[in-house]
């Protein structure tokens, strides 16, 4: 907004506010203003933001709600992160698995309320970890197009059923925002 378009803004609310009209001189209040009733201005509902409703569902609050644990997580999680970046390699594994679980937390929620749909991710987590955990922990060397193959196929079910899910429970969702 320009400069001069506000100033007019301000000039004309302190005018209605003064009660005098356009084109009295200051300082005569106007007809109107002398049989109208002071009143309190009038309150404008707050709309809230494209984050806090989507497709109107509300964001779900977490059970800790007034208590921000989620992004202190992601804090602790992001220092220990570029800590462990630096040059310390468990700090660097804390970091990824502080951040895994957090995000994890969070988008598990968000889907199961309807708010925001995250289902490749969370289809992906598990078929990763059990990845992960067969050749880490069971010293196996299991790679290569198989693997892929039978990684994705399981993540795409996953990612099926938790899209299914999702619909369920933005239906519901939106039933009891109406």
């Amino acid at each position: 907004m320009s400069r001069s378009r506000a100033k007019k803004k301000q000039r004309r609310r302190a005018r209605e506010a003064s009660g005098s009209r356009p084109g009295a001189p200051a300082g005569q209040p106007g007809v109107e203003a002398e049989a109208a009733q002071p009143t309190a201005p009038p309150t404008r509902a707050r709309h809230p933001s494209r984050l806090e409703i989507r497709d109107g569902v509300p964001r779900p609050d977490a059970i800790w709600a007034p208590f921000p644990l989620t992004e202190i997580g992601m804090g602790v999680g992001l220092v220990l992160f570029l800590i462990g970046f630096a040059g310390a390699p468990a700090l660097l594994v804390a970091g990824v698995g502080v951040l895994v679980v957090v995000v994890a937390e969070l988008c598990l929620r968000e889907h199961l309320a309807g708010f925001r749909s995250h289902s490749i991710l969370l289809a992906m987590l598990p078929v990763t970890t059990v990845h992960l955990g067969v050749v880490v922990l069971g010293n196996v060397t299991w790679r290569g197009p198989l693997a892929l193959a039978v990684d994705l196929a399981i993540a795409g079910g996953l990612a099926w059923w938790l899209r299914g899910r999702f619909a369920a429970a933005q239906g519901r969702a939106r039933l009891r925002a109406t």
